[in-house]
């Protein structure tokens, strides 16, 4: 056996680009969009739907993703148990999902059963059951992970988080309803919201996978061209503008050995000219493992396990969150530093942050696309917010060309240290007359609705 005494050098990088795609249309208005991915054997496809969370009724909050849980659990003259078998069958798995700008029905299937499991997909949206006791039993399990979800103070920090920012809007409030909306939930709501929005026309069905034995176009056809819904408006979008003035909320959770904190403020959506250097500028300053913020907190100060910031972009809405968990006794001075790092990032982002930043989004990305299933997640992304279907490949490009100055120009004009909303879940009587005295803002106590 021969050893090395030398490591072969790492290659160059070759070129890549975000997969191509094949699209067509339903006679019943299915907008059909097929990604190739050779070696993908198992297939991701996704139904999705043009409706914000918005459209649901203020007082049945909860109904889009009751509807979603409900959409599997029998269809086609099946039984759920019968529908289940069905699927596994094929080795399928079909779920449905809510979020802000959209809803969707998902399926992964092998190749192999692509048809089998579009039929299974078909019969789901097309006839769904929604046999009482089914809707009984999916009501009772989401309004039981509404009440767990409330003994984790991350989830209590970031549905505080959303109604401090983002105050009357649909976006201050849970995803998923509360208990009062979700209780209020009848069968017919989900027979409704299902009538009103989950039609063909606008909608859009996203595949991906190894396509070199099938055609998908054609299955699709066997299996949705048959699907009739009447379509209705699509309803308006909201519109939420984050709050812009210096905010700094405490949450007590009595006894608690950490402090849960948020620190978030108004930032872009990608569809901004300045989201490539934004991403870029957020990279350095709490995007990445040496982030700033990390280094700092973790590393330095040994606040924390980790802390990370984030660009939180929907249609109508952009933000800048910092996330972390710190040690109580340390609650104040951690958020003094990451308000200061905020500040302070300002103009002082280097051309080796920079550089890191670019390597790290141009880079990975052909590890971060490699599976069926993130292709379909990112162009779930790129329709539900109105992105044009070259944005990856066109959004790399913009990112390979940023330069300091184009981070630091953007941080600059898009964040605004002195209008951030700092939230802590923490223990009150360790934690809150540090806060106090900080000044950064006035301390308010908030207690959450739920309590």
């Amino acid at each position: 056996m021969t050893l090395a005494a030398v490591p072969p050098p790492v290659g160059v990088p070759t070129g890549w680009h975000f997969p191509t795609y094949d699209e067509s249309r339903l006679g019943n208005g299915l907008r059909v969009l097929a990604y190739d991915c050779p070696g993908q054997y198992v297939v991701a496809a996704s139904l999705l739907f043009d409706v914000p969370l918005s459209a649901e009724p203020r007082d049945r909050e909860g109904v889009a993703e009751l509807t979603a849980r409900c959409l599997t659990r029998g269809a086609g003259g099946w039984s759920a148990e019968e529908f289940a078998d069905a699927l596994a069958s094929c080795g399928a798995d079909l779920q449905g999902a809510a979020s802000s700008d959209a809803f969707a029905l998902r399926l992964s299937v092998p190749v192999a059963h692509l048809a089998r499991g579009l039929d299974l997909m078909a019969a789901a949206i097309g006839n769904p059951t929604f046999a009482e006791e089914e809707f009984a039993h999916e009501k009772a399990l989401q309004l039981q992970e509404i009440d767990q979800a409330h003994a984790y103070p991350q989830h209590v920090a970031g549905e505080e988080l959303n109604v401090a920012l983002f105050g009357a809007a649909r976006a201050a409030r849970p995803a998923g309803g509360t208990t009062a909306t979700v209780q209020a939930v009848t069968r017919d709501d989900v027979v409704e919201y299902t009538s009103s929005h989950l039609f063909p026309a606008d909608a859009a069905l996203i595949m991906a996978g190894d396509f070199s034995s099938v055609d998908p176009a054609e299955t699709v056809e066997r299996s949705l061209a048959a699907w009739q819904r009447p379509a209705h408006p699509v309803p308006d979008f909201e519109h939420p503008e984050p709050t812009q003035r210096a905010q700094l909320l405490l949450v007590d959770w009595p006894d608690a050995p950490q402090a849960t904190v948020r620190v978030a403020g108004k930032s872009v959506t990608r569809a901004d000219r300045r989201w490539p250097a934004m991403f870029v500028a957020n990279h350095a300053v709490g995007g990445s493992f040496s982030s700033r913020i990390n280094t700092v907190l973790r590393e330095q100060k040994g606040y924390t396990y980790g802390a990370t910031s984030g660009l939180d972009a929907g249609r109508h809405r952009g933000t800048l969150s910092v996330s972390t968990a710190v040690r109580t006794d340390a609650t104040a001075d951690a958020v003094t530093d990451i308000v200061d790092i905020v500040t302070a990032a300002n103009g002082s982002i280097t051309d080796d942050e920079v550089a890191m930043a670019v390597r790290a989004a141009t880079q990975s990305a052909p590890l971060g696309y490699e599976r069926a299933e993130a292709v379909v997640g990112r162009v779930e992304l790129l329709l539900s917010q109105q992105l044009p279907l070259d944005h990856v490949d066109a959004n790399l490009e913009r990112i390979r060309a940023v330069t300091t100055a184009d981070a630091n120009v953007a941080w600059g004009e898009c964040i605004d240290p002195q209008a951030l909303t700092v939230l802590v879940v923490g223990d009150a009587s360790a934690v809150r007359d540090g806060l106090a005295a900080w000044g950064y803002a006035d301390l308010r106590e908030v207690t959450p609705a739920w309590r």
